[in-house]
């Protein structure tokens, strides 16, 4: 026992740190970009010493990246952050750890799963002025052709974390597929104006002049271990993209899905500004009414930062209670302005 007690030691003090972690998030999508481009302009000296300081703390060796696997009722995909060793090629690495799947522990213990098929190869990665091309083996179209869905947009989004990709093009044994197997067409590219787990089935015409925006909810999965899911909904174009993204945020999921959310009913929305990419919003008195103690507050912050922090220049946002800066019963704090979560969904 003693011989595994260093190491258990330092998977402590790595976990305890990244839960913690904030300004590592500002810096870690900078370096991720710059390991797959190297041409990329560096940081800032005041950027580069903090992002120096910051990566100090993590022991040598350990990489965080996210991956998009599927949900155990096959409905929903989530980003899960994983930790993976160090690599030059993350993309690569990423997309291995996806085909690889969590381990059976995991697969048990959090209710997920990779919907890729488990002897898909990768035979190639190579990203250009903004396009990742990714071939691969045949095997990868043994999957379920009414899961193809999920099997192309897990592929495609887990590449679409790095700063340096704009979109996706998938190859087959070099070739580009004129049909996926499930009816996708397979020439052109997929970009970040896909929709993952849209709420508009399949062929239905969308909403005359409406807006499509990506909105985080919770589901408990697995031996009940709260993750947040994301979904992709049309809402009307009339008005501020801040206030049609929260107004869809607190009506809640569709009725007819698993998810909940944790923002109170009658919560409402009462002003929002932006500014040097800090979003500040307020919200009405009914916030307060939330339930659920600690683990309530840590959701609504979540489901909150996750949804704005998707929007074009939110870098963080300040969340106001009638104006007020406050903190919550269990210690949340609403003081500072919140930078998107570091770790969503980590698994271990």
């Amino acid at each position: 026992m003693q011989k595994y007690l260093p190491c258990m030691v330092t998977i402590l003090c790595l976990a305890v740190f990244l839960m913690q972690g904030g300004c590592l998030q500002d810096y870690l999508p900078r370096l991720l970009q710059q390991k797959e481009d190297p041409q990329q302009v560096l940081p800032d000296r005041e950027e580069a010493e903090q992002f120096a300081g910051e990566m100090e703390k993590i022991p040598d060796g350990v990489l965080c990246l996210k991956v998009y696997f599927l949900e155990e009722k096959g409905n929903y995909l989530l980003p899960v952050t994983v930790t993976l060793p160090w690599s030059e090629g993350v993309g690569r690495a990423a997309l291995e750890k996806l085909i690889e799947g969590p381990t059976p522990a995991q697969e048990m213990r959090y209710g997920i799963c990779s919907p890729l098929p488990p002897t898909t190869e990768i035979l190639g990665l190579a990203i250009r002025e903004g396009q990742a091309k990714v071939d691969l083996s045949e095997s990868f179209l043994s999957y379920d052709p009414g899961k193809e869905k999920s099997v192309l947009d897990s592929v495609v989004f887990t590449l679409l974390q790095f700063p340096t990709i704009k979109e996706v093009q998938l190859l087959v044994e070099g070739t580009v597929p004129g049909i996926f197997p499930g009816g996708t067409p397979g020439k052109g590219s997929f970009d970040r104006e896909l929709r993952i787990n849209s709420e508009i089935a399949e062929g239905a015409a969308p909403l005359i002049d409406s807006r499509t925006v990506t909105l985080y909810f919770c589901s408990v999965l697995g031996e009940n271990n709260i993750f947040y899911v994301p979904v992709s909904r049309s809402a009307a174009n009339n008005g501020d993209i801040v206030q049609v993204t929260l107004k869809e945020l607190l009506k809640g999921p569709r009725s007819d899905s698993f998810l909940f959310s944790e923002l109170p009913p009658g919560t409402e929305l009462l002003g929002s500004t932006l500014k040097d990419n800090i979003l500040t919003v307020n919200f009405s008195r009914e916030i307060l009414n939330y339930k659920g103690g600690l683990s309530g507050e840590k959701n609504i912050c979540a489901q909150i930062l996750l949804t704005l922090t998707e929007l074009p220049g939110v870098e963080k946002v300040q969340l106001l209670v009638e104006g007020e800066k406050k903190t919550l019963s269990y210690g949340t704090s609403f003081q500072n302005p919140l930078p998107r979560p570091l770790l969503v969904n980590p698994i271990i």
